[in-house]
């Protein structure tokens, strides 16, 4: 299927951040119950290059590079006896070189949509296996407070609400191996400026399967992989489907290193393959510098 130069725009102002912002990814551990009391102090780096542009499953040539940084703040805090982390996600970044068929789409630098929400733990035990038993169930929305412009092919920010409903959960297996099984379903608001600028687009629920497989050397150091899923999202403008839904998988290797009890870096790399729409990450490097305290 030939995409046309009226298309590109429009599809990858959609496009874009629906293989990028559709669920809210996780590290591993994240599922840890922390203590009452904890505050935890968080800095993402985020870079991705992808040289593939998909549209129903057909390979396009295409480019696009991202750098994101979000700046994450949780508190962990009990209420009727169950441990709750209320939390803030602040999202920054550039958009590099984006192309699709040889046809420049421009960049963008700024802001991202601000996402609030919790994790409510229903299953805390620290004391099963070797990092312990947990589930929680985390709400978030995201604000659509970014940077956005309606007649820029590329934007940060999504000009819509989003609604995350995430579940979480963490369970010993042999020793120090465990597993790790999340689910996000997202339910999206419309754009009411998109496409031409006066446009209205709606979305369909994207759903996502995360996975790990843990093995903790010891409560210093980690190490995890990943498998992620994700599906569903089909777009319409004005009431017409745009040919755009999210299908896609990936996988990741990710190590944790934690210094002096309070300091913990991140590392995780990420690779995309069966994509179905939008482009597809060839090589993915996310970085988390923590801070607890």
């Amino acid at each position: 299927m030939k995409i046309t130069l009226s298309q590109v725009g429009f599809l990858v102002a959609t496009a874009l951040f629906a293989t990028d912002s559709f669920a809210v990814d996780v590290n591993t551990g994240d599922y840890d119950a922390l203590p009452a009391g904890t505050n935890l102090a968080m800095v993402y780096l985020q870079y991705s290059e992808a040289n593939d542009f998909y549209q129903q499953g057909e390979r396009n040539k295409g480019y696009l590079r991202t750098e994101m940084s979000i700046t994450r703040i949780i508190h962990y805090t009990e209420i009727g006896g169950i441990v709750v982390d209320p939390q803030i996600l602040l999202p920054y970044g550039t958009v590099r070189g984006a192309s699709v068929n040889g046809q420049s789409l421009g960049s963008a630098t700024g802001f991202g949509d601000p996402i609030i929400g919790a994790t409510f733990w229903v299953v805390n035990q620290p004391q099963a296996g070797y990092v312990g038993r947990y589930v929680g169930i985390t709400p978030l929305l995201t604000l659509p407070l970014g940077n956005y412009d309606r007649h820029h092919a590329i934007n940060i920010g999504e000009n819509r609400y989003k609604a995350d409903l995430q579940i979480g959960w963490v369970e010993p297996l042999y020793k120090q191996f465990s597993f790790e099984l999340l689910q996000d379903s997202v339910f999206y608001g419309h754009n009411n400026d998109a496409g031409s600028g006066d446009q209205t687009l709606t979305q369909h629920p994207t759903y996502e399967v995360q996975t790990n497989l843990r093995y903790d050397f010891n409560h210093t150091q980690k190490m995890a992989l990943g498998y992620a899923l994700y599906t569903g999202g089909r777009q319409h403008l004005d009431g017409d489907y745009n040919e755009t839904k999210t299908a896609s998988q990936q996988m990741r290797l990710e190590y944790q290193q934690l210094f002096a009890g309070h300091f913990q870096v991140s590392t995780q790399l990420i690779h995309d393959f069966n994509v179905q729409s939008g482009y597809k990450k060839d090589t993915g490097l996310n970085l988390r510098l923590l801070y607890l305290f």
